[in-house]
């Protein structure tokens, strides 16, 4: 209809109502853009915070998993099995073992099939990025812990104390040691995961596009703070 106008009053050589026509025509298709990119914005925001939702729920369940479960456990287990070794008594080798899966799903490649990418700023992708990184690697070496317990300790553990210490019984022999030595280690790399995922959900939840990541912002979180853990008593004389 609007085309027809402008042809007719073209050739009534109507440059008024050519104008006019003409202007009716682009607003009409200006309007149409603004309220289509409108539209792709709102739905890009409502995706964003279904996705904010998801992200700030894994890493509060995390931190609830690490914080309020596994560390309470491993600190009581470990200091059980330190006060029956200072009585003189010979415990099986204190181990940690979770119920389901022993690794933690693989959220992050969820995420990036999603295409998460362009809904936030650079350091949060980085910083989640290494914290997914960081979480996978640490299930990895659990996975590497708990194959040890399952096949030298769950064995061995019914009725045969003595099998895990020296013949004079003074100690545990060197792999037992070593295994809870790497429970310790494993028990300091989830508070501190703990502590990214507590940073980087408050983040989330303010909707903050912070200069540095966590991992920079709070020293703690890195690996190296691991080197400042309360060493484990040495073993004690019968």
């Amino acid at each position: 209809m609007i085309l027809r106008r402008i042809t007719e009053a073209f050739r009534r050589q109507d440059w008024f109502t050519v104008a006019i026509e003409t202007l009716i025509v682009v607003l009409g298709v200006f309007l149409g853009l603004q309220v289509n990119n409108w539209n792709e914005a709102r739905a890009a925001e409502a995706r964003k915070a279904e996705i904010v939702a998801a992200l700030v729920t894994d890493l509060k369940d995390a931190t609830y998993v690490m914080e309020q479960a596994a560390i309470p456990a491993i600190d009581a287990g470990l200091a059980d099995w330190e006060a029956a070794f200072q009585r003189g008594e010979t415990p099986a080798p204190y181990y940690f073992r979770m119920d389901g899966s022993d690794i933690p799903p693989n959220t992050w490649s969820v995420l990036q099939q999603m295409d998460i990418i362009g809904l936030f700023d650079p350091v949060t992708i980085f910083d989640l990025n290494m914290y997914y990184s960081e979480m996978d690697g640490v299930g990895r070496k659990y996975i590497r812990y708990v194959t040890f317990v399952e096949d030298d300790i769950l064995p061995y553990e019914p009725g045969n104390p003595g099998y895990f210490y020296t013949d004079d019984g003074a100690a545990l022999k060197p792999q037992f040691r070593a295994s809870m030595d790497r429970l310790r280690e494993w028990r300091g790399e989830m508070s501190r995961l703990g502590r990214w995922a507590n940073c980087l959900a408050d983040r989330l939840d303010a909707g903050t596009h912070p200069e540095m990541s966590c991992l920079r912002a709070d020293p703690s979180i890195s690996a190296e703070s691991l080197l400042a853990l309360p060493q484990p008593e040495p073993p004690h004389e019968p």
